[in-house]
């Protein structure tokens, strides 16, 4: 007997099997919702899930796409600002679908930078940095490297009793990390400004923001080379204003590097953002090698000064020459001299200030020669600070240009390409630029605009694929939504968690999600009348493609008869099942199992999912409510009729019938 029933129960989620949807078309072309650019929703427009209450992510806006966006890797954004109470690390597929998020509550805000996947030992990890970012446009904290499991493997930080400064980590072929980080020193800045002795915030005055980068042992933080800026540049080169800073509570900030790379010759080329300048540095010793952009310029421009004048940029990186073989052919090589393509983000603007540099934030790509090794000349600026502070001129940047152009043949500079967005944008602050290698072909770039919430990915010669938006563009420069940097890799991700299912009051639909997985294809819904790990016990309800972050799975009209117990399954390619990819089980409770008529009318699920000791006490409620209303309409006859003796609650007081002699 007991065998028939198990067969009943498993013929009832037989009969509902639909055919296998196992096909995964590509995914249609984003749509663009004006309303959700406009701000109509606010800056940050999100999604939410039903699965869960702890995710978002942004309503992306595709105002431009390409089939060549959807290239199978993720875009890396740091969603951070006003409008997000949750910040954290974020994956988006190729059509602004979330992949993974996490937030990583600290007491500064877990507000995190610099996410991407780079490979040590081997294997790939996501690093990001978290900290205080409260020091504004620099942080003290540490970098966090995690596996495919989205496990921290690795806590990473400065030597020598640093913190680690948010701008930049970079893992090198040699195993070996390099960051930036930020120091308060003692430095004479009284050409900048009078201090008041009797003005207690001028107490202390002379105090700098001195920036130094590190390479230091991923496993151990030790020491490998470090560099610091005010042994090696004159603070007199900086184009960042003092303010009423330079005491020791509000050093100046006059240099603020924010990235660092390292070349096949072990010398590092670092970005500094208040002196415009890209720097070339030898990495035994050292000494500047050469200087483009800003006071002290080494390079001729080539290109009427759209080379050399970059403001406040970010993110500058070098590139091997063959990197673009169907654009751009290099010059011919000259004993003694090398030529290197160079790439860097060109803010335009600074903090919401726009006094030097274009009307807008470009991609750059440029071509700088110069002679090899035992040729360098470091050069020297010989503008007096004084002039420098007192440009009078309205159009500041042809003065800079004349100003620091060189003048030395053996040093150039040319723009090979100028990646710009289709409406011109400048952003204020971070941003990067990322070239996408492609098979056979020449690379894609990706340019990041930081402050304001977007990203745009170009073809090697400027056409634009994919403009897209994750926040309203009425955000722009105010820092309610901002990332700062985007990037765009490949990545597989295996979570070690289970996936998270959730279906509607009506039984009428599933929604199931798996933060962070990668490989699903398809799922399945299944059912059972018992919660039991056997799983002959379990059969297939429906089988639908993976779509989204948070799929909906249509439940079959006819219902799921008496199966009390659901659950989801995660396939991946070839029907394979997927590691801890069995979703908890769902049980829709007494109600479905011996009400199964009732159930197929898809009963609410505030009534299938009815514990027995619930289920008790309502039908206790729901008798003693019966029972009450029989005995005051009992009553209520009675007292109609004007008997005596219905008991203490009874309608009337005194006598029921009235006496003759009381007429």
């Amino acid at each position: 007997m007991i065998g028939l029933v198990f067969l009943w129960h498993l013929a009832t989620c037989l009969h509902l099997a639909h055919a296998d949807n196992t096909s995964n078309a590509p995914t249609p072309q984003p749509e663009y919702n004006e309303a959700v650019d406009n701000g109509t929703f606010g800056y940050y427009p999100i999604r939410t899930y039903a699965t869960t209450d702890d995710i978002t992510s942004p309503q992306t806006n595709f105002l431009q796409w390409s089939p060549q966006c959807d290239d199978g890797l993720s875009y890396f954004i740091t969603p951070r600002g006003w409008s997000l109470p949750n910040p954290g690390p974020m994956i988006l597929d190729s059509h602004g679908e979330l992949v993974w998020s996490k937030h990583f509550a600290n007491k500064f805000g877990g507000q995190a930078y610099d996410f991407m996947v780079q490979t040590y030992e081997e294997q790939d990890y996501l690093t990001f940095w978290l900290g205080d970012d409260r020091v504004r446009g620099h942080g003290s904290g540490f970098y966090y490297m995690l596996n495919s499991s989205y496990d921290v493997v690795h806590k990473v930080g400065a030597a020598s009793g640093l913190s680690a400064d948010l701008h930049e980590f970079l893992i090198t072929p040699e195993g070996t990390a390099l960051m930036t980080m930020y120091q308060v020193a003692p430095h004479d800045v009284t050409a900048f400004r009078e201090f008041d002795p009797e003005n207690p915030e001028d107490h202390d005055p002379n105090y700098i923001w001195d920036c130094v980068f590190q390479e230091v042992t991923v496993d151990t933080q030790e020491l490998v080379f470090e560099w610091r800026a005010s042994e090696h540049v004159n603070i007199n080169e900086t184009y960042h204003g003092i303010g009423p800073g330079g005491t020791k509570n509000d050093p100046f900030d006059w240099f603020h590097i924010n990235s660092i790379a390292k070349d096949d010759l072990g010398n590092y080329l670092i970005s500094a953002r208040y002196t415009h300048s890209i720097t070339y540095i030898d990495g035994k010793s050292g000494d500047i090698i050469w200087t483009l952009g800003g006071r002290s310029n080494s390079f001729m421009d080539l290109s009427d000064g759209f080379g050399i004048n970059f403001a406040w940029q970010h993110d500058a990186q070098f590139l091997p020459t063959d990197t673009f073989p169907n654009m751009y052919t290099p010059p011919t090589a000259r004993p003694g001299y090398t030529t290197k393509l160079v790439t860097l983000f060109d803010n335009a603007a600074e903090d919401q200030h726009y006094e030097y540099g274009l009307t807008y934030s470009r991609g750059l790509l440029l071509e700088v020669t110069y002679p090899d090794v035992g040729h360098f000349i470091q050069t020297e600026s010989e503008v007096d600070l004084n002039i420098r502070q007192e440009y009078n001129e309205p159009d500041l940047n042809n003065q800079k240009v004349r100003e620091i152009n060189g003048t030395d043949p053996d040093y150039t500079v040319r723009v090979i390409k100028s990646y710009e967005n289709p409406r011109k944008v400048r952003s204020s602050s971070q941003g990067s630029l990322q070239v996408i290698p492609q098979d056979g072909r020449d690379p894609k770039v990706l340019v990041g605009y930081g402050l304001n919430a977007l990203w745009t990915e170009f073809e090697a010669d400027g056409t634009v694929l994919c403009d897209v938006h994750f926040g309203a563009d009425v955000s722009w420069e105010r820092g309610d939504i901002q990332s700062y940097r985007a990037y765009k890799f490949p990545w597989t991700g295996r979570p070690e968690t289970r996936p998270l299912v959730e279906i509607t009051d009506d039984d009428a639909e599933a929604y199931v999600s798996w933060n962070g997985a990668t490989d699903v294809m398809d799922w399945i819904l299944q059912c059972s009348d018992t919660e039991t790990d056997n799983e002959q016990a379990w059969a297939d309800v429906v089988r639908v493609s993976k779509s989204g972050f948070e799929t909906i799975i249509p439940i079959p009209e006819l219902g799921l008869g008496d199966a009390r117990f659901l659950r989801v399954i995660a396939l991946g390619e070839a029907g394979r099942r997927l590691d801890y990819g069995v979703s908890l089980t769902i049980d829709r409770g007494l109600m479905a199992s011996y009400f199964p008529l009732l159930s197929e009318t898809h009963l609410p699920a505030s009534m299938g999912h009815i514990s027995l000791v619930k289920l008790a006490l309502i039908s206790g409620s729901v008798l003693s409510g019966v029972l009450l209303l029989y005995e005051m309409y009992r009553r209520y006859l009675i007292h109609k009729m004007g008997r005596p003796g219905v008991g203490p609650l009874r309608w009337r007081q005194g006598p029921a019938y009235r006496l003759v002699a009381d007429a």
